[in-house]
């Protein structure tokens, strides 16, 4: 069986072939984290999991310009989820423009944190002609990765507190 913290710490480890701040944010995600999932594994919750510590370092990192990730806010987290209006939908624009402000081409296939992001805007809905028992699978993912993840880590049962 699969330990989340194992997969967690995995992608750590791969974030040093990143930029400078890339690392530091899966360290201080991973220090949020860490404390709340020890003996969960990748069954059940733990893939929304690991997408939601991916999305908070992701997070992390392209808040932090500067100041570094632990100067970041929980509001200026919840603040990337903010539908403004919108669906979860029109929120990846706004990740997405981020991410070319901090020096990233989303669709670059050599830059881990674009690769993350590729990762974690993929639609976990199922299809519109799925069968009604997808309705009644409470183990169905829904929506982005980014966004289904980041909400899971962010529920009060976490506690996170930044």
């Amino acid at each position: 069986m699969t330990l989340l913290l194992d997969v967690l710490l995995d992608r750590r480890n791969e974030a040093e072939a990143g930029p400078s701040g890339w690392q530091p944010a899966w360290d201080r995600a991973l220090d949020l984290l860490a404390p709340h999932l020890r003996g969960w594994t990748m069954t059940v919750d733990g893939p929304i999991l690991a997408d939601g510590a991916a999305a908070l370092a992701l997070a992390l990192y392209l808040l932090s310009t500067g100041q570094g990730p632990a100067a970041v806010t929980r509001g200026q987290v919840e603040d990337l989820l903010d539908r403004r209006g919108g669906t979860d939908y029109d929120i990846a624009p706004r990740w997405e423009e981020m991410l070319r402000t901090a020096g990233h081409d989303p669709e670059d296939q050599a830059d881990p944190v674009s690769t993350c992001w590729r990762q974690l805007r993929v639609d976990n809905s199922p299809p519109e002609d799925a069968s009604e028992e997808h309705d009644l699978d409470s183990f169905r993912r829904w929506g982005p990765g980014y966004i289904e993840g980041l909400r899971h880590a962010l529920a009060p049962r976490f506690e996170i507190r930044f």
